[in-house]
């Protein structure tokens, strides 16, 4: 693989996970959870950038035997693993949060709130079952539909069949203009101003890190502000048009552990240098 001087020049790389750092069973392998750890002890930060929940975040990096910097829920969450303070917190709007379970009635589609620590659903939702099978881990609640967390959500998501999203598209993006297609399966909105944009430019400040000498790998819309904003984007073979537009790079499908191999032939290079 032939890799640009740019990128091996990097400080830090954040990475998405669910499409890009996980493979098809939502899991990030034994091999990429290597990866993250060689490249910690290259000297490269790596930093988790996801629209899971805090606990799923941190969670990657402490399977890969390191600490470091999440940010969990598309930005409403930001830590440093080695501070028990956050370093940046967002709350929707509860009315938000309630238009968009609202939207969801009458409709073939389900809502789920995240709140910092938990996915929450309405009890009899299939969503429940698939959010646990993807990732047993995580903590998934099921709840009668008035003691939905509105009050405590950092993130609505819209979950659906592909094809149910694809025909509601133009009508979700029309309601609700914050609302991305992070997957096939699903539509997502954090609060007002909470993007992972906003997230990772408070930890590479932290860092001490410009934005040009981070790389990013990513793969759904909720990517394009922040990968549009690093020094390095990187898209995955399964990402969305605008990512792939954006990009520097892109690789193989995540299925296929294409971010581990990237990794380690980034370490190779930069080695081999």
């Amino acid at each position: 693989m032939n890799l640009h001087d740019d990128l091996l020049d990097v400080r830090a790389v954040a990475f998405d996970v669910d499409g890009t750092l996980a493979g098809g069973d939502h899991r990030v392998s034994p091999r990429t959870l290597r990866a993250l750890a060689d490249l910690r002890a290259a000297g490269v930060e790596p930093i988790i950038v996801t629209g899971r929940i805090l606990g799923a975040a941190t969670a990657i990096l402490a399977d890969a035997g390191i600490d470091g910097y999440a940010v969990a829920s598309n930005g409403a969450v930001a830590v440093d693993t080695r501070d028990s303070d956050p370093l940046h917190t967002a709350f929707m709007d509860p009315d938000e949060a309630q238009s968009v379970v609202a939207f969801c009635e009458g409709r073939a589609v389900e809502p789920s709130l995240f709140t910092v620590d938990t996915m929450v659903v309405e009890e009899g939702s299939v969503i429940h079952g698939l959010l646990v099978a993807a990732d047993p881990t995580a903590a998934t609640r099921a709840v009668p539909p008035g003691e939905l967390p509105y009050a405590e959500s950092t993130k609505a998501v819209i979950f659906g069949e592909p094809g149910t999203l694809d025909a509601l598209d133009a009508e979700v993006r029309a309601v609700f203009p914050r609302m991305v297609r992070s997957m096939d399966t699903a539509f997502e909105m954090s609060a007002a101003g909470a993007d992972k944009w906003a997230a990772l430019s408070a930890v590479l400040e932290r860092l001490g890190i410009p934005p040009e000498r981070c790389a990013g790998i990513g793969d759904g819309e909720n990517d394009v502000v922040w990968l549009s904003r690093v020094g390095f984007p990187v898209a995955m073979g399964n990402a969305r048009e605008p990512v792939r537009v954006l990009a520097r790079l892109q690789i193989g499908h995540h299925g296929d552990e294409a971010v581990a191999e990237l990794v380690e032939a980034l370490l190779e290079a930069r080695s081999a240098r």
